[in-house]
C-alpha cells in the first residue's frame, strides 16, 4: 500500500465501501431515508462540476441531487440536512471536500455552511460522462 502506484488504492476502496455499501442515513438520523445516497454516482459527478468554488449546503443540494417530490412536500425543507450529514460530511472526512462556516448576522446559534472540492477530489475521482445530444424531443 505504500508504493506510489498503490497509495490511492486503500482510500478508493474505503470510499467505495462507505458510499455504495454502508447506510449513511444513520448520520442524518434517518431524516429522509437513503436519499440522496441512492444516487451517489450522480451526486459525486455533480459535485465534481459544481463545487469548484465555495457553495452553501443548500445550493449544493439543489445542484447535485435528484429532487424527490415526496421529500420536497413537507412543511419545511429538510433536504440540505439530509445532504450534509450522509454525503458532504463523509466526503470532508475523506479529504475530498473543504469546509468553512460563517456566522449569520444577528444570530448566535446559526451559521452558513460552505463546501468546495479539495485538490484530492479530482485526483481520486474521475468521470467519463458522454452526453447524447440526439435531435428531436427528449421526452
Amino acid at each position: 500500500m505504500l508504493s506510489d502506484a498503490r497509495q490511492g488504492s486503500l482510500l478508493a476502496i474505503l470510499l467505495h465501501i462507505a458510499f455504495w455499501h454502508m447506510d449513511l442515513g444513520y448520520f442524518g438520523r434517518g431524516l429522509l431515508g437513503s436519499w440522496p445516497q441512492a444516487d451517489i454516482g450522480i451526486v459525486l459527478w455533480s459535485l465534481s462540476v459544481s463545487a469548484g468554488d465555495w457553495q452553501t449546503t443548500e445550493k449544493l443540494t439543489r445542484l447535485c441531487t435528484i429532487p424527490e417530490p415526496a421529500i420536497l412536500s413537507g412543511t419545511w425543507d429538510r433536504t440540505h440536512y439530509a445532504m450534509e450529514a450522509p454525503i458532504l460530511r463523509p466526503l470532508l472526512w475523506f479529504g475530498l471536500l473543504e469546509y468553512r462556516s460563517e456566522q449569520v448576522p444577528d444570530t448566535q446559534l446559526t451559521a452558513w455552511h460552505y463546501y468546495r472540492k479539495a485538490p484530492l477530489f479530482d485526483r481520486l475521482l474521475a468521470f467519463d460522462v458522454k452526453m447524447d445530444f440526439a435531435g428531436g424531443p427528449r421526452h
